[in-house]
């Protein structure tokens, strides 16, 4: 019996053993079957204030400094009556970027793409699958290897969303920084306001600009192939993703179309302190000949597609004829309507008005605008494409 006994057990121990050993590769063969959950279609945008979304706390441009400024400052809240007190929180726009100057803004241009075809498919994008990591200020050297207002190069920072997302498509502002273009907008109004018989800056500025510009197209380029090199390394091929790269807008109309006088009207009305001759120069040299150097750029490099923006704002400029500032009346409830709004931001003369790195930029109408220009491509499968039909 004792025999018989510790045979039973011995055999059960036996089985209970082998049941045990087959077990674990059983269950390592049903954890490695296991369906790896796919990464979400993404999009993102890079580099500087043109898409990050500086300016955007403004809603058109209303010249008070009381309450919500004839509706237009989107960080105003809890307001009084009529809308003539209000209290500021800027960080209701900007979020925390508000912090350190970068400025991304809730409505900045990536934040309206909604559809991206890539290969011959379509993929829909969550609201919280629009990523901007583009920081106001930027240059192409923050892109590839500064540290930028306490945030890492932009480029390492694409390599983490390109492991954490499925990015479908990348759209690059960048360059202005590097030829000075807030420099060149700041000496342009300067001699309007401060020293007007001086050298216009067409004159001071113009001759430098194609060297100026020359430099930032190779200097661009390199960001495109950085960008490129960073999606391989994370294990894209080409036809995973669309890269593209957009040009500049002009914030201000020609001087033929400014409906102010060639007065003091344009520095502490209007907002747009330039003579005639600076703002074609700006209008017809500047602003096409950044665009035809990135065109040259995202030709150069290959695998680039191209947004034109030097029109986007057609009609709708600071001080453009045809649209106007919000005035008495106009609410937050009640806001100018876009139609007949300007859709950038004017210079700050003297008025507590936010910050003045938000000049000169495209506000939330015009981020709005260029947002549908982005979608727009995105939707199609055009390699180049030109956004030239404001409405």
């Amino acid at each position: 019996m004792r025999k018989s006994s510790a045979l039973v057990w011995a055999t059960g121990a036996v089985v209970a053993f082998l049941g045990a050993l087959l077990a674990v590769p059983s269950a390592a063969l049903a954890e490695e079957a296991a369906p790896t959950r796919a990464k979400e279609p993404a999009v993102i945008s890079l580099g500087d204030s043109f898409i990050s979304g500086e300016a955007g706390r403004w809603r058109g441009n209303g010249n008070t400094v009381f309450g919500s400024r004839y509706g237009t400052d989107l960080a105003a809240y809890d307001c009084k009556l009529w809308e003539t007190s209000c209290s500021y929180d800027a960080t209701r726009v900007y979020g925390s970027s508000y912090a350190n100057g970068c400025n991304r803004s809730a409505g900045a241009e990536i934040h309206h793409l909604s559809t991206v075809r890539v290969n011959g498919q379509s993929f829909d994008i969550a609201e919280d699958n629009r990523l901007n990591i583009a920081c106001s200020g930027a240059t192409t050297a923050d892109i590839l290897r500064t540290s930028f207002k306490g945030e890492r190069p932009q480029i390492e920072q694409l390599a983490d969303h390109a492991a954490a997302k499925d990015i479908k498509l990348i759209v690059l502002s960048i360059g202005g920084n590097d030829i000075g273009f807030s420099k060149v907008i700041a000496d342009c109004a300067r001699v309007f306001s401060v020293v007007p018989e001086g050298q216009h800056c067409n004159e001071t500025v113009g001759p430098q600009m194609p060297d100026r510009i020359d430099t930032m197209r190779t200097k661009v380029e390199q960001v495109l192939m950085a960008v490129q090199d960073t999606m391989g390394d994370a294990g894209y091929n080409d036809s995973d993703y669309r890269l593209v790269l957009q040009s500049y807008p002009s914030p201000i109309p020609r001087g033929e179309d400014n409906r102010y006088g060639e007065k003091y009207s344009r520095l502490y009305t209007g907002g747009c302190p330039f003579f005639n001759d600076d703002s074609d120069w700006a209008r017809d040299a500047l602003i096409p000949a950044l665009a035809e150097s990135h065109e040259q750029a995202a030709a150069s490099v290959g695998g680039v597609d191209f947004l034109d923006l030097q029109d986007a704002l057609e009609g709708h400029e600071v001080c453009a004829k045809g649209v106007k500032q919000s005035a008495s009346g106009n609410t937050l409830q009640n806001p100018l309507p876009k139609a007949e709004s300007e859709w950038a931001r004017f210079i700050v003369s003297g008025l507590a008005q936010g910050q003045q790195q938000e000049s000169m930029h495209p506000n939330f109408y015009g981020q709005q605008k260029m947002g549908e220009c982005l979608d727009a491509m995105a939707e199609t499968a055009a390699r180049a494409f030109a956004c030239d039909s404001p409405v």
